[in-house]
């Protein structure tokens, strides 16, 4: 397995009260060599994403727009840089394009024959071809994706499981059946970036391809599992792709700080290793996993080692190490969870669960009448 990974990637920091911290892919990465993970992994020191690269998604202005921001701090509300979701910082251009350069890298393993690659620092899913949103400046998904098409004749299935919409990947292809897209996400009408309805389905040929099934506060990971059972597996079996990647955002987690849902480290392993099973089983080149959002560093990096540990098939202790807890409390993290798994479901009471499950079923009937006609399936 490919693992793209230096200490260089920290250098992408907003600010230090922005709530995407660097310390995210510092703790996974660390917690996960302390679990012995990174011995069964292919560490990559991450190339820079050449201007070339870039342009595979992004317009030549934007990225002229975000390189003057490196050079003299300016600012460019038109391209969505200098607002408070994204402040200009030093080395702007060169840390978003190295961000690029990582899921480049671990997508160019996939094809000399590596069968998955894990990015943790990828998933920059809001980033749109003009401008700069939501913590993100370059949309690393979107131009792995399509570097990847222009390479070889490939399907991809992506898959987003981040608790926000992943507006950028599904706006990439939205025309395109050679991509599916599904997010599973909170209602566009609750969160940030106010997209991903169900009705958002795919223009052109590429209708059918773009599949939402937004959830509201309070969901869990029965909601999750339900998402996975009766969406993503069907459609993951009817489309057949050569390539799956994901996008691993954890802020639905029942800890994470900025949205407002309930999922479980028991959601995500059962989700996690179903996609393992599956990608082995129908996709010929493999899986790109990326990170994404996650906005309490030290469950990321519980989460996310979990899920290494999952994709390698690899047993984990059932207690968070002494020296893991060590190293959060030097750098000023003195609360967090003592197992690597939840010890119980926590569910955030927005709406009644009655309700909850009540909207999950209304979505999922809506997206098997407007998607799956066009997949075969009844």
């Amino acid at each position: 397995m490919a693992y793209p990974y230096s200490d260089a990637l920290l250098q992408y920091e907003f600010k230090k009260s922005h709530p995407l911290k660097p310390e995210r892919l510092a703790f996974t990465y660390e917690l996960s060599k302390i679990l012995g993970l990174v011995d069964h992994v292919d560490v990559i020191e991450p190339s820079i994403a050449t201007r070339e690269e870039l342009e595979l998604f992004h317009s030549p202005d934007y990225i002229d727009a975000v390189l003057a921001c490196e050079q003299n701090m300016c600012t460019d509300i038109r391209h969505g840089l200098g607002t408070s979701d994204n402040p200009i910082f030093p080395k702007i251009y060169e840390a978003s394009a190295r961000y690029v350069g990582a899921t480049i890298d671990g997508m160019k393993r996939i094809l000399e024959g590596a069968s998955n690659a894990f990015v943790i620092s990828g998933g920059l899913h809001h980033a749109q071809r003009t401008e700069a949103s939501g913590f993100c400046v370059f949309n690393d998904v979107a131009i792995a994706i399509k570097m990847l098409q222009k390479k070889r004749k490939s399907k991809v299935l992506y898959v987003d499981i981040d608790a926000h919409h992943g507006d950028g990947v599904q706006n990439a292809f939205y025309r395109s059946k050679e991509v599916l897209t599904i997010s599973m996400h909170q209602s566009g009408k609750t969160l940030f970036p106010g997209t991903g309805h169900v009705f958002e389905k795919g223009g052109g040929e590429g209708i059918g391809y773009s599949v939402n099934v937004p959830v509201i506060p309070g969901a869990s990971s029965a909601e999750m599992i339900d998402v996975l059972n009766e969406i993503i597996v069907p459609l993951f079996e009817s489309f057949s792709p050569d390539l799956l990647v994901t996008q691993l955002g954890v802020d639905g987690h029942f800890l994470d700080p900025l949205a407002h849902l309930s999922y479980s480290s028991h959601g995500y392993e059962r989700v996690i290793s179903k996609l393992r099973n599956m990608a082995a089983d129908i996709c010929s080149l493999g899986w790109l996993a990326v990170g994404g959002g996650g906005y309490d560093p030290v469950n990321v990096a519980r989460l996310w080692s979990l899920f290494l540990a999952v994709m390698l098939d690899e047993d984990i202790p059932q207690r968070l190490p002494e020296e893991f807890k060590t190293l959060c409390n030097d750098a000023g993290y003195t609360r967090f969870p003592e197992g690597m798994r939840d010890e119980s479901e926590v569910v955030q009471q927005y709406f009644s669960r009655d309700d909850v499950a009540l909207d999950l079923e209304r979505s999922i009937r809506r997206v098997k009448e407007l998607i799956f006609p066009y997949h075969g399936l009844a």
